[in-house]
């Protein structure tokens, strides 16, 4: 076991050759924070980045957006992070989550309290200060000193001289600072139900979702950050109060009073939305959404009655078939397929027919 902060909730060591026993002789005397280029926890940096075979990179400590520490390679070793094995035998290296995907690149006040505690931590451990010359020369030091990268990013690097005054005042024997408190954004909990206008963040980028709209349930909140709220368990990303459209608290949630050939009559009347906005909203209700959703694809409710059955057909394959095409009529994708299904129409020869429309075969 080598050595780890005590402010590391846990260790996750880098793959071998991802880094190198020993520091050659050298004395740990700076420290380099970069950023992680993605919304991430120190957990997932270390063990989803670093412990991969073969990636030749790691660092130190990883902060995640909510400020947990863990530690990927012991103090004693060097981590392959800054592009210098100069600056790396030197320094303990720490990947600091963001907040905000491109732009800035910004981190959330948790990460930033966690980073200004760890190097608290550090400098005291190795007795020496902080120094930021923005040269190597410094006990500060940033990665875009050794590379031509962006790392640490325009927001982390604007805090550079805000960290040696926080640091070096801590061990000059001034307070050691602690996260301010931040209200969770507009009141919002643990799962609350919203809806959100199709923009959201992944730990990679900012994508647009289709439909425009979509609802989910918010499964983390992290206080202070850009994005604060974690939808579905990532499975939407990251959102603020800047997209949420409307949103049901968790306390209103209602509880299942009706039945689900009841709940299925509604969806056909187009109460509960539909895709995972249907999901969301019937689990939140709590409804068992497979439970309606095959209710719902045999038809029953179709026509307004709890007990409807499919119709029998009255037109032709063919004659949906030219419906789909000329009128666009039925949906598309899955939509299509229960919709023709719950009609007791032959999917798989109706969309025959389409496909021929569509090759000129048929017209």
């Amino acid at each position: 076991m080598g050595t780890v902060s005590k402010l590391a909730s846990g260790v996750y060591i880098a793959a071998e050759g991802n880094y190198e026993h020993g520091r050659a002789g050298q004395k740990i005397c700076k420290i380099t924070p970069h950023h992680m280029a993605g919304i991430l926890t120190g957990k997932q940096c270390a063990v989803n980045i670093f412990q991969k075979p073969g990636r030749k990179a790691s660092a130190n400590y990883c902060i995640g957006n909510d400020g947990d520490i863990v530690c990927n390679v012991y103090e004693e070793d060097r981590a392959y992070t800054s592009s210098s094995r100069a600056n790396d035998r030197q320094a303990v290296t720490i990947e600091v989550s963001n907040c905000e995907i491109g732009g800035q690149w910004r981190i959330s006040d948790a990460a930033w309290n966690s980073l200004v505690n760890l190097c608290i931590d550090i400098c005291k451990r190795h007795n020496f200060r902080l120094v930021y010359d923005n040269t190597p020369n410094g006990s500060l030091t940033r990665h875009d000193m050794f590379s031509n990268t962006n790392c640490p990013g325009p927001y982390l690097k604007s805090k550079f001289n805000e960290l040696v005054t926080l640091v070096n005042a801590a061990l000059d024997g001034g307070s050691q600072p602690t996260p301010t408190p931040t209200p969770q954004p507009s009141g919002r909990k643990v799962g609350d139900v919203v809806t959100i206008n199709g923009v959201y963040v992944a730990s990679n980028s900012t994508k647009k979702l289709n439909p425009a709209r979509t609802t989910g349930t918010i499964t983390k909140i992290i206080s202070g950050a850009l994005n604060p709220y974690l939808l579905d368990n990532g499975n939407l990303g990251w959102v603020n109060d800047s997209v949420i459209v409307s949103g049901t608290s968790s306390s209103n949630n209602q509880t299942a009073k009706k039945s689900n050939e009841e709940i299925a009559a509604e969806v056909w009347a187009g109460k509960w939305g539909t895709g995972t906005e249907r999901k969301n909203k019937l689990q939140a209700a709590g409804y068992d959404y497979n439970t309606i959703q095959n209710l719902v694809n045999k038809g029953v409710g179709k026509n307004g009655s709890s007990t409807s059955k499919p119709s029998t057909p009255s037109k032709s394959a063919l004659d949906i078939a030219r419906e789909i095409w000329t009128k666009g009529n039925w949906g598309t994708g899955d939509e299509r397929k229960r919709k023709v299904e719950a009609a007791g129409y032959n999917y798989a020869e109706v969309q025959k027919y389409v496909n021929e429309f569509a090759s000129g075969k048929r017209k």
